[in-house]
């Protein structure tokens, strides 16, 4: 019976051919097959679904120990409110700083002026020397008068030269503070710094913490199911997949000899295993640039050993047109035959 059946099937895809139609029962239903995989190691405290149960995207499928992740959000918002404070402080070290320049500044000023009215002292005193320098020779003035004006003279010179003294004192104190300004300056944009990577240490540390609720990536149906309450899982082992049961699709394997006409966009016929009798349509969405040998773990090399000439297969994608498939559950996987209208 199975001979006769391959027999009645070559005899059907040569009359299709001859009819402008390409027949395979080399084809199948794929669909997305996402997995479910934790992104931190921890260990299962519960699992909220079971084997082919249907779940929507964002539905909770597992629920990881957190404790550890809980404690690193709130060490990293520790150091996020230290590193607050110390920008306050900087702040408040700047302000001082700022402040110590203003005072400083202001002896500058106050010293320079100093300097002014010594010097005007001093002009005075030189005049009252001279003068009565002038009048001790012409014995028009005492001893002693000449005595304490020389005494003022260089009072005044003295006096001069402290008040240059704290010129020079104040313009060092002043480069000082400056100098100390700009030190708190970089206090301050390190400390902002520092508040930006606790911030980032915090986001970070709560993204970890959100890893520990696992939900479904998709739409579909739970499968392959592998894990249970109380197991600890590694980071990128897989648990459980989600077959998308929304949107299915065909890949037919066609002999290198069918497509040579054949096009994207041209009509099919489906006939699924699992629903004889009832025949779907489609159309042809892309056809594949390389066989499928080629992407196989172990590709034919003909370039050594005895060459036997295989007829290669090339792969077709095709979509379903028929909207009557939603009430035919398609999964992944499924056997089908598809005849491509290529006229």
């Amino acid at each position: 019976m199975k001979k006769l059946y391959y027999i009645l099937f070559a005899a059907s895809t040569i009359l299709a051919s001859c009819n402008g139609r390409e027949t395979t029962d080399n084809a199948q239903i794929e669909a997305n097959i996402s997995p479910v995989i934790p992104k931190v190691n921890s260990t299962v405290e519960r699992v909220l679904v079971n084997d082919n149960q249907v779940v929507k995207e964002g539905d909770i499928l597992i629920v990881l120990d957190d404790a550890n992740y809980k404690i690193a959000v709130q060490q990293a918002e520790i150091s996020l409110a230290l590193a607050k404070q110390n920008v306050s402080l900087s702040q408040s070290n700047k302000n001082t700083a700022n402040s110590s320049v203003n005072t400083v500044q202001a002896g500058t000023i106050s010293a320079n002026a100093a300097v002014e009215a010594a010097k005007v002292r001093l002009d005075v005193a030189i005049k009252n020397f001279q003068r009565f320098k002038n009048l001790l020779a012409q014995k028009s003035a005492t001893q002693q008068q000449f005595d304490g004006i020389k005494a003022e003279k260089e009072a005044s010179e003295a006096q001069i030269k402290m008040a240059q003294a704290q010129v020079e004192a104040a313009k060092y104190q002043v480069a000082s503070t400056k100098s100390s300004v700009q030190t708190s300056d970089n206090g301050v944009s390190l400390a902002e710094l520092s508040v930006k990577q606790a911030e980032n240490n915090l986001e970070a540390a709560k993204l970890q913490l959100s890893y520990c609720t696992i939900k479904a990536p998709c739409n579909g149906v739970v499968s392959k199911k592998n894990v249970q309450k109380g197991q600890v899982v590694a980071l990128g082992q897989p648990l459980m997949a989600i077959a998308n049961n929304e949107n299915a699709w065909i890949v037919a394997n066609f002999k290198e000899t069918q497509v040579s006409e054949m096009k994207v966009g041209q009509e099919v016929e489906i006939e699924i295993d699992a629903y004889s009798g009832k025949e779907f349509t489609g159309k042809v969405e892309s056809i594949s640039q390389a066989t499928g040998s080629k992407f196989s773990l172990l590709p034919a090399d003909n370039a050594t050993g005895n060459f036997v000439k295989v007829t290669q297969r090339i792969p077709v994608k095709i979509n379903f047109t028929d909207k009557s498939t939603k009430e035919y559950p398609l999964r992944a996987g499924m056997s089908l035959a598809v005849t491509v209208k290529i006229k």
